[in-house]
């Protein structure tokens, strides 16, 4: 089966070389419509043999095991599904961590690394900060901003229990301390779940509508999970949640940093000032999308 779907059979007696497989399987990407077929065909096979990208132009002429032969067509024939990248490989790399993703957990988005960014920046003047990232899947956020500082105390949540054994692995595997709750910010007791005050809330919440659904790629649509995706027909539900229980979880003067639709985040800054933050900003991104809203609780800023 897996020679038919991706014209690769990991059982001749033949030799084929790394170049010659490198080649078949940018062909069949292509013609499957993969996006950006080379760079995908490389960072498998790449993966496959133990090799650096260089490694593998460098030495076209290498010959390629039956066993190797055999893993590469496997990972091949998921790609060529259009099951994402990241889960074939079961990892992606985010601020220079290692995490492990697959179904249960959305892709770190290049977008979220900027966000994490921004929000390393602005806790630059805050000593030993209490940080919560609510929606944490992989937990890329939360382990990124105590990898950067270690003087933290992060805690993290999520409504699925999947995504959280995710998280902890990685935590585990990076030797990371956060703190791991399993809650629904939609819920009215989520404050009772994650202990404030904090001095930030960050969060990477669902906010596609449901119609939007068939505009996706299918690596997307039809491999992460609906629940980190889907925000229902309301697309600043999740930002009413946090504006609510913001009040309520961060110390006077502490901010909430939200990740937003491109399409809505003058509305979530109009959510929040109504909501009664203070200093709410909307920033673009590196690619100059809106994508990031500030919010201040009214009162003091705290330097501890």
């Amino acid at each position: 089966m897996l020679a038919i779907m991706t014209g690769i059979d990991p059982v001749e007696n033949g030799t084929i070389t790394q170049g010659e497989l490198l080649q078949q399987a940018i062909q069949r990407l292509e013609a499957a419509g993969v996006p950006d077929a080379r760079r995908n065909a490389e960072w498998m096979l790449c993966e496959v043999l133990g090799c650096s990208r260089a490694q593998l132009y460098a030495y076209p002429e290498r010959p390629v095991d039956a066993a190797r032969r055999a893993r590469f067509a496997e990972l091949l024939a998921r790609r060529l599904r259009r099951e994402p990248l990241q889960y074939v490989l079961g990892y992606v790399e985010f601020l220079g961590l290692r995490l492990e993703v697959g179904p249960g957990v959305l892709v770190p988005r290049p977008e979220t690394e900027w966000l994490t960014e921004r929000v390393l920046q602005e806790l630059q003047a805050t000593l030993g900060p209490r940080v919560l990232d609510v929606g944490t899947g992989s937990g890329c956020i939360a382990l990124a901003i105590k990898q950067h500082r270690p003087d933290a105390d992060v805690w993290a949540c999520d409504i699925s229990p999947e995504a959280l054994a995710i998280a902890r692995r990685n935590a585990e595997r990076l030797g990371l301390q956060v703190h791991w709750v399993e809650a629904d910010v939609l819920a009215d007791a989520f404050p009772e779940k994650v202990p404030g005050p904090f001095d930030l809330i960050v969060s990477n919440p669902p906010y596609l509508t449901l119609h939007e659904a068939d505009e996706l790629p299918p690596e997307v649509r039809d491999y992460e999970p609906p629940v980190a995706l889907y925000a229902g027909e309301d697309p600043l539900r999740f930002y009413r949640a946090l504006a609510r229980h913001g009040h309520m979880l961060l110390k006077p003067g502490g901010r909430l940093a939200c990740e937003v639709h491109a399409h809505y985040g003058t509305d979530v800054v109009a959510l929040f000032e109504a909501c009664g933050y203070e200093a709410v900003r909307l920033e673009r991104d590196l690619a100059g999308n809106p994508r990031l809203v500030w919010a201040r609780r009214p009162g003091p800023v705290s330097s501890s």
